[in-house]
């Protein structure tokens, strides 16, 4: 008899359960439908190397203005400190490369060669690309004619200088009539006056070119094993001689240094910091500069000018950088969307006028209001060189680029001779071509 009663509260507990479930089931159908789900996003990744934590921030605003206005597409930001095209090229290799990334001048003939890289020219409006400078879609132009890249924006090396070391050294600021030998002199009296170095400068081919170009010696083309003469040029050899042999005197003395010497990054930050009174280097200082050393004015406390003339007249640098696309993306209409977003007139607008990012590419911002004062007077001193050179000195631009830096570094240094510097840098390019 003990057991009845715990078989009855079984039996009335299944009855209550069961009604629970009919219920349950019946307040389902009769509520009204759920919203559907939103459809998945699309999701591409974006890949970027950073002249600092300011072109990093810079970048994510734009996307996140351009996810704003386009909330199906999601961009994953990636940023590569290092070796920035040799890990895209090897990323490709592991199934892992990004819908679209960073495309320098320097290195597109190997990403268009290897086929890394879409023709977005064939995708893109003829009213789009026409918008551009022509000298800068040069770069990103295949051996078949088509065009591989747009120019995002575009960067000249221009003379940076610091104000108070100059009136504290006594030293007249930089004129348009100044000579390289102006500037070497310059540098020399600041340090002796001051204590701190006239010129930081890296040790690379593109820092020095300008010296190079402005006293005769002819652009760098290298597509051979054969184009290695380029150092025997007498106006080659002879001003690459000249340099280094300055470069080693005045580092002894303390008055032109490598950023590591002054344990610095780069020479930006070394100038940021006041560390030196002189740098050669391109339009991104200049936002750099504003978002790290806010209290380092533009006008007040430094300014920029032309880069010095020699023999042969004046002339700088050029550098420019596309958005490539991975021509195995899955999400061509989305990456395609975000690249003209990025480099069109809204983007640019953002980022290269309104955050002072570099120097636009699409012609007619050229004269756009909200150009940085900065960034107006190099567009305007552009006009004032006789030679302006493209970084981009044939197939092999950015592996020659580092095995020359490779060879300056140590010449500067001092651990070889200018002579025997200028001869390895001739084999560097005869070895890149299997010479």
């Amino acid at each position: 008899m003990a057991e009845k009663p715990k078989r009855t509260t079984l039996v009335v507990l299944g009855v209550i359960a069961i009604l629970v479930i009919v219920v349950a089931a019946a307040f389902m159908l009769l509520r009204p439908s759920a919203p559907a789900a939103p459809p998945t996003a699309t999701v591409i990744r974006f890949a970027g190397w950073s002249a600092g934590e300011t072109e990093m921030k810079n970048y994510q605003k734009l996307i996140e203005e351009f996810q704003k206005a386009n909330p199906g597409i999601i961009v994953k930001y990636e940023v590569i400190t290092q070796m920035f095209s040799e890990n895209i090229l090897a990323s490709y290799a592991a199934g892992a490369a990004p819908d679209i990334f960073y495309l320098d001048s320097a290195w597109a003939p190997v990403f268009i060669e290897r086929g890394a890289v879409y023709p977005i020219g064939d995708k893109l409006p003829k009213e789009f690309i026409d918008q551009f400078y022509p000298f800068l879609l040069e770069p990103f132009k295949g051996r078949d004619g088509k065009l591989y890249g747009i120019p995002k924006d575009w960067s000249v090396l221009s003379l940076f200088y610091n104000k108070k070391l100059f009136a504290q050294a006594g030293v007249p600021e930089p004129t348009e009539a100044w000579t390289w030998e102006d500037l070497f002199n310059a540098a020399q009296r600041i340090h002796q006056r001051t204590g701190k170095p006239g010129l930081v400068i890296h040790a690379e081919l593109n820092r020095w070119l300008p010296y190079l170009l402005s006293n005769g010696a002819p652009s760098p083309s290298f597509y051979s094993a054969a184009d290695a003469a380029y150092f025997d040029n007498p106006a080659v050899r002879n001003s690459l001689t000249r340099f280094i042999e300055m470069f080693q005197r005045g580092r002894k003395e303390g008055w032109i240094v490598t950023p590591a010497d002054i344990n610095a990054g780069w020479s930006g930050e070394a100038f940021g910091k006041q560390l030196a009174a002189m740098t050669i280097e391109g339009s991104w200082l200049i936002p750099y500069l504003s978002d790290q050393f806010p209290d380092f004015k533009y006008g007040s406390d430094w300014d920029i000018a032309l880069l010095p003339k020699g023999s042969a007249g004046r002339a700088t640098m050029a550098y420019t950088v596309a958005l490539g696309v991975n021509p195995k993306t899955e999400n061509l209409d989305a990456v395609l969307k975000f690249l003209q977003y990025v480099q069109g007139i809204e983007g640019q607008r953002l980022i290269v006028v309104q955050m002072g990012h570099t120097l636009p590419s699409i012609k007619a911002l050229a004269t756009d209001p909200g150009l940085w004062p900065s960034h107006r007077k190099e567009l305007d001193m552009v006009g004032k060189y006789d030679k302006v050179q493209v970084f981009f000195y044939g197939a092999k631009t950015g592996e020659l680029e580092g095995a020359i830096a490779q060879v300056l570094g140590a010449a500067v240094k001092g651990e070889i001779a200018a002579s025997d510097a200028v001869s390895l840098m001739k084999d560097k390019v005869k070895q890149s071509f299997g010479g």
